[in-house]
């Protein structure tokens, strides 16, 4: 056979095997072939490497101006209280860059276990003088701060811990009265692994007479709260702390304001009489979309009494001052058509002393569920602007009380300082501590809610 017969053969093969491998491809295309259908393997991952979670306690309250070498330092002095509502498992402290007082305290506790903590301060120093008081709370991720002034005579600090093994980078957006004040500084505030950061406010923003604080972190979550100070000419005239809250809501309930004593002879039923010091309640448009919030006054079996309204334009911090606060009124609801965050402003003036305090809203405590309420004294306010009443429970150890707060009302109930409430519907609860000259508050908080699942599926 000569060469070029040998060739066409080979390529006439060659075009039979490329038409039957493209029959079998466009068979194989349209015929059902018969398979083995398999789902995913799913695994459920626990990513709580303990089954514990810790709370920020953040010490003794820092001052500004008391080191003449270096006046924009916040330096932290006098010692604190702890109350513990349940039983921890350890606790460990936090390092700060300035040495004083009570160090910043981390508690371990089990996850799904009832427990609290809360801290109280009575700060006397040259300058300041007045009560403090604050819930502690779990790292996060975000949080809100409202409360505040960097206006002349006041200062405010933003007291930022991580009690985790890694840094974090925290990045904080700054609102007042005209808006988000546009601040290269607050971009990448670090704070390193177990430690505490205490970051002065003024040094920020400057003359601000209405703050709120926006905090994120990456890196680790970090607690987050303020602390409080003003002085008029060369007095004392208040000191506090404020506690963070979480999401924005369309609704905030802020149990335990009081407004008690303003230093005159007038009645508090008096209807021309207007107080000394109003109540401020302060809200802020969290995505910064215009909007209205409704401020009512809720009492002890008595309907709610409205108190007038704040215009939120964009992302400025809007106000309400109250100039006549209503005898016996016990909680504030603010309601919006946006989502919000929000703070009340009490004062206390008496014996020629005088203090404010900065009011929390207090999350909804879930149904059926146990919470721990650490009370440092005082007196424990449950409040229900739900429609519905709730039956709720208040006890310590073996002992148990039962409640009926009435939709739309709030009640003042006297509680130990390891309590635990139970509520047969949401309802919000805080502590309201006042005596004389002095006042503070902070909301009771539920155990926050995590995801601690993740689904994985092998190769």
């Amino acid at each position: 056979m000569n060469r070029a017969l040998r060739g066409g053969l080979r390529a006439l093969t060659g075009i039979v095997i490329v038409a039957v491998a493209a029959a079998l491809a466009v068979f194989a295309g349209n015929a059902s072939l018969p398979s083995v259908m398999r789902d995913p393997v799913a695994v459920q991952v626990d990513t709580r490497q303990t089954g514990e979670r810790e709370l920020v306690c953040a010490g003794s309250f820092a001052q500004l101006g008391t080191d003449a070498q270096d006046p924009g330092a916040a330096v932290p002095s006098g010692a604190t209280t702890t109350v513990i509502a349940g039983d921890p498992l350890g606790q460990r402290e936090l390092l700060r860059e300035r040495d004083g007082g009570t160090a910043p305290t981390v508690l371990r506790a089990a996850i799904g276990t009832p427990f609290a903590a809360a801290q109280t301060q009575s700060v006397r120093t040259t300058d300041l003088r007045g009560l403090t008081a604050q819930s502690c709370v779990e790292p996060v991720n975000e949080q809100w701060l409202v409360g505040g002034s960097t206006a002349v005579g006041a200062s405010t600090t933003l007291n930022l811990g991580n009690p985790s093994e890694k840094p974090a980078t925290v990045e904080l957006a700054l609102f007042d009265e005209k808006g988000r004040i546009d601040s290269a500084l607050t971009s990448g505030v670090l704070v390193p692994a177990g430690s505490e950061r205490i970051v002065p406010l003024n040094g920020y923003a400057p003359g601000r007479d209405r703050l709120a604080v926006r905090v994120v972190s990456t890196g680790a979550a970090v607690s987050a709260s303020l602390g409080v100070g003003q002085v008029d000419g060369l007095q004392s005239f208040a000191i506090d702390t404020v506690t963070r809250q979480l999401a924005p809501s369309t609704r905030l309930a802020v149990p335990g304001v009081a407004n008690p004593g303003d230093g005159d002879d007038a009645g508090p039923t008096d209807a021309d009489h207007l107080d000394e010091f109003p109540v401020l309640v302060r809200a802020l448009s969290a995505e910064g979309t215009p909007g209205t919030a409704r401020v009512s006054a809720l009492f002890n079996g008595s309907a709610a009494q409205e108190l007038g309204e704040i215009e939120l334009s964009g992302a400025e911090v809007g106000e309400l001052e109250v100039k006549h606060w209503p005898a016996d009124a016990i909680a504030v609801v603010i309601d919006a058509d946006v989502p919000i965050v929000g703070g009340v402003l009490g004062t206390a003036a008496g014996n020629r002393r005088h203090d404010t305090a900065w009011f929390t809203p207090a999350p909804a405590l879930p149904a059926g569920t146990p919470v721990a309420a650490a009370v440092a004294g005082g007196s424990l306010v449950l409040a229900n602007p739900g429609d519905a009443d709730a039956l709720v429970t208040v006890g310590a150890g073996e002992a148990e009380r039962d409640y009926r707060v009435p939709a739309g009302t709030a009640l003042t109930v006297q509680a130990a300082a390891d309590s635990r409430i139970v509520s047969d519907a949401p309802i919000h609860a805080g502590v309201v501590l006042a005596s004389g000259g002095d006042i503070a508050g902070y909301p009771v908080l539920a155990e926050h809610e995590t995801s601690t699942t993740l689904t994985v599926y092998p190769r």
